[in-house]
């Protein structure tokens, strides 16, 4: 038996706000921002908040290499955690990424965590403007979002899961004040 007890107590003792491990569909997607924009009080600091909850549940939708079909979409599976301290709000997001993917991965969040604030505008100006490699789900913009409204630099770490999938978590924190 799977002793909840122990994970209450730890979700208790992180402030967990908001914890979800499945299938992460649009309409799941848009049910968590209720409850996200419900139990934050979204002031214009607290939007951005928002707006990073969004871009790192999308890339769960779009780019997890764990898949599930529900009606008739391919939906990418993984786990998003929503805390709070007396500080800071911290997002993290988990999911399998494809071995031959993962040092792009890396390789794009720790180039974005080399540039100042003018350089990240820079950049999503340029890649605003830039056409988009055909396997994208979007303009490409999601982690240079990100990392423009982060209060620091986005973390990462990796577990090798298999021949074919690493484990990717990655957090990131937007201060209170």
């Amino acid at each position: 038996m799977i002793d909840l007890h122990e994970y209450y107590d730890t979700a208790n003792r992180h402030n967990v706000l908001l914890s979800f491990k499945g299938a992460l569909s649009q309409e799941i997607l848009v049910e968590m921002g209720n409850i996200v924009k419900n139990r934050v009080n979204l002031n214009k600091k607290l939007k951005k908040l928002f707006s990073i909850f969004v871009e790192l549940s999308q890339n769960i939708m779009h780019y997890s290499s764990e898949r599930v079909e529900i009606d008739g979409k391919e939906i990418g599976v993984g786990i998003i955690l929503f805390t709070e301290n007396d500080t800071n709000f911290t997002i993290y997001s988990g999911n399998l990424v494809d071995n031959q993917s993962i040092r792009f991965l890396t390789d794009k969040i720790d180039n974005l965590n080399a540039l100042n604030e003018e350089q990240l505008k820079d950049k999503y100006s340029s890649s605003l403007h830039a056409d988009r490699p055909i396997e994208s789900k979007g303009a490409g913009l999601g982690l240079i979002e990100i990392a423009r409204k982060a209060s620091g630099k986005i973390s990462y770490n990796k577990h090798k899961t298999n021949a074919e999938n690493t484990f990717v978590t990655i957090k990131v924190q937007i201060d209170k004040e």
